[in-house]
């Protein structure tokens, strides 16, 4: 190959190149256009809360502070604005980095996080979801970079490309657009209610996680304290009832979250086996979710006691 063939080969290569990034370019704007116009769905409550909201009380958790935390219900007993900003399916690594984009922009009074009994067991699922983030890459690389870099050194490089950010979240958001949630600020609730046939709690077959104690998700719980602390934010731990008694004793991650906030001075409001909820499929959905009318009287329960322990000033 001569020098001049060297040259066109080296001219197509570049061209190539070209297209494939002015391509990427379209592509990838028409679709985060899509993905930050979005009114409903989970990834519009995410961007209204790290974008718009300016509550007072912030909500933070999986699917049990999205269903059970009735913000209306806050803001009746503190007199104080409230958005629930809960993630189903999320855990710790999620929490800490949707906590760290929103406080960048507005400091609540108050944060809670609901405690999940397993947020600190292994599981490969919390890596897998954290790809909902990588729209927020490009005006909040800082916050990011530390959490979606755990699995991955080439985050700055995947993330450089418009329509990588996007592809994982795109037919979600298509989807939304088609039928969307309705949800009162950030809360959706669940109508069912659990019958004496139902398989209890801690039966369950499916779980997500492995029962060894995951060291980033250590991390994060100590990096969302701290970024409380920091901030001069109120944060409380608080645990949602189940629908029958669970003992939590031999639950290492439990165990430890306890032992942290005990370290670190958090008040926990632990309501797991509370008497008022236990066996009482009125008030659920399924034996680990609250319906709406168990959201509400936990939210109130949870509320007194955050007035009982001057949590937050009225």
């Amino acid at each position: 190959m001569n020098i001049k063939e060297y040259r066109v080969s080296f001219l197509k290569i570049i061209k190539f190149v070209i297209i494939i990034l002015v391509a990427d370019f379209v592509l990838g704007s028409v679709s985060q256009k899509i993905f930050f116009s979005q009114k409903t769905g989970k990834y519009a409550r995410a961007t209204y809360a790290v974008e718009k909201s300016n509550a007072e009380v912030l909500i933070f958790g999986s699917s049990h502070a999205h269903r059970h935390y009735v913000p209306e219900v806050f803001e009746k007993e503190l007199n104080k604005t409230c958005y629930n900003a809960g993630a189903e399916g999320q855990q710790l690594l999620f929490h800490t980095a949707l906590q760290e984009m929103i406080i960048k922009r507005k400091k609540p009074d108050l944060m809670i996080l609901n405690i999940d009994d397993s947020f600190l067991y292994l599981s490969d699922i919390a890596y897998d979801r954290l790809s909902d983030l990588h729209p927020y890459y490009d005006d909040h690389s800082e916050a990011l970079r530390p959490i979606l870099g755990l699995k991955s050194n080439l985050i700055d490089f995947k993330l450089f490309f418009k329509s990588y950010q996007t592809n994982s979240t795109i037919i979600h958001a298509l989807r939304y657009y088609v039928s969307p949630q309705v949800d009162y600020k950030g809360y959706r609730p669940l109508y069912g209610k659990v019958n004496s046939n139902t398989k209890k709690h801690d039966q369950q077959e499916v779980k997500e996680y492995i029962e060894v104690i995951e060291k980033d998700f250590v991390n994060a719980l100590k990096t969302f304290i701290n970024n409380a602390k920091e901030n001069n934010i109120n944060l409380v731990f608080a645990t949602s009832p189940t629908y029958n008694k669970v003992n939590y004793s031999e639950n290492k991650s439990f165990s430890l979250i306890k032992e942290i906030a005990g370290k670190e001075n958090v008040p926990f409001i632990d309501l797991f086996n509370d008497t008022q909820f236990l066996n009482k499929g009125e008030l659920f959905h399924d034996p680990s979710h609250l319906n709406d009318d168990g959201a509400k009287l936990f939210t109130k329960l949870l509320a007194d006691k955050i007035l009982e322990k001057n949590l937050i000033i009225k």
